[in-house]
This record gives C-alpha cells, sequence and structure tokens, in this order.
C-alpha cells in the first residue's frame, strides 16, 4: 500500500509546473519532487509507481524462478527453477498483467479505501489495520487473481492469434491499399474541423466523419479507421 493522508486534488489546471529542486540530483532531491507529485496529482502518481513497481516485482520473480518456460501454466519443479541471464526468460505476459492491475485497479482503490479509513475509519490506527486485513484485503485479493487470469487469458490468446494470423504482415498490405482513399478523404475532413470549429469539438467531429469512413471500410473498403480513433 502506499502512503496516504493526502488531502489534494488530483487535477491539472492553473498550478504549474513543478519546479526541479536545487541540487545536484540526490535522493533527497528526487523524494521531494516525488512528494510533490503526490500532494499535486496523488491519483495519477499513485497509478503510475503502482504500474512501474508491479511490473518489475513480477519480472523479477519471473526472472528468479526461471521464467515462462520452466514455470509454465502446469507448473514447474521448484528443483528444477533457476536463475537465468537471459530477458528472454521473463514472462513479459505476466509482467503486463501484473502492471496493468496495480496500475488500473489496485492503485485507484487503494487510493480511495485510505482515504475514506483516514476520514471515517476507527481513531486507533491497530483497528484500523485490522478493517483493512480482515474485511478489505481478502476480496481485494480475489478481485487480483480474476484481473490478473483475465488480462493472462486475453494477452496469451492474442499474442497466440496475432503470430497463426499472420496479422502485423496483413494489416499493413491492407493499410498500404487503402491509404489513398485515406487521403481522398481525412485532409479535408481534418482541414474543415480546424477551420470552422474550436478545439474542444474537434474530437466530436472527426468521430462523426468517421461514421462515412467506417461506411466505406465495411462496404469492402478494408483497413483500419480514420484519425478519429
Amino acid at each position: 500500500h502506499h502512503g496516504e493522508g493526502n488531502d489534494g486534488n488530483d487535477g491539472g489546471g492553473g498550478e504549474g509546473r513543478i519546479r526541479p529542486s536545487p541540487g545536484n540530483g540526490s535522493s533527497n532531491d528526487w523524494l521531494g519532487r516525488y512528494n510533490e507529485l503526490l500532494d499535486r496529482h496523488p491519483l495519477r502518481t499513485k497509478m503510475c509507481t503502482s504500474f512501474v513497481v508491479s511490473a518489475f516485482g513480477s519480472a523479477l520473480g519471473s526472472y528468479l524462478s526461471g521464467g515462462p518456460e520452466e514455470n509454465g501454466a502446469g507448473g514447474a519443479d521448484p528443483r528444477r527453477r533457476r536463475p537465468t541471464a537471459s530477458a528472454s526468460r521473463i514472462d513479459w505476459v505476466d509482467v503486463f498483467s501484473y502492471a496493468v492491475h496495480g496500475g488500473l485497479v489496485n492503485a485507484p482503490l487503494s487510493h480511495y479505501w485510505f482515504e475514506w479509513l483516514s476520514k471515517n475509519g476507527p481513531s486507533s490506527n491497530t483497528a484500523s489495520v485490522l478493517v483493512d486485513q480482515l474485511v478489505v484485503q481478502p476480496p481485494l485479493l480475489v478481485l487480483m487473481f480474476v484481473c490478473l487470469d483475465v488480462l493472462r487469458a486475453n494477452a496469451r490468446t492474442t499474442l497466440r492469434l496475432f503470430r497463426e494470423g499472420n496479422v502485423a504482415s496483413r494489416s499493413a498490405a491492407e493499410a498500404l491499399r487503402v491509404v489513398p482513399n485515406s487521403w481522398r478523404f481525412w485532409p479535408f475532413a481534418v482541414y474543415l474541423t480546424f477551420r470552422y470549429l474550436k478545439k474542444k469539438h474537434y474530437t466530436v467531429a472527426l468521430n462523426l466523419c468517421s461514421v462515412a469512413w467506417t461506411v466505406y471500410l465495411s462496404r469492402g473498403g478494408g483497413g483500419g479507421p480514420g484519425p478519429s480513433s
């Protein structure tokens, strides 16, 4: 869990840029800048931190256990697990799954839970720990394993289909075929959008233009979406 007790808002806006602390890049300077980020953008900072830390922990664990080949879905014999110096032995699907869960699921839930607990929970630290560990952590662990299994399954299925379906070369060929037709439509749509509409309406306008483009693609044009996606 990340340290809480932060009442700052997570918005950007008129707070300006964070000024770097004077010094020569010492650990205290970096810690000060990180604390300032926590004050200015608590949720986003915790999400980024959890993403990186979760990815690092998964990569390190995979590296030390021998990687995806020895530590596969069927389980590996612990006596055969040996550290390896090859980065290819890291289970990158696991790294991706832990990173996504840590950054997009665990960090926001922990942020809002600890904010609520600090304001509405027991005044005793011991009682707060008991509430956290006995009431909240068990369902969070269940959610974590569900998320990891879903992410792993989808990532591995996507990779398998990507390799077996020759997706890269086929997509490149389709894109090259459609690009000339794209240049007959999208430059005018984008120019007229920039010329006559306000910036806040750009995405909506291009999404509306993409209706015509999607109709063309679905009627045999092939290729992919335009710049509005």
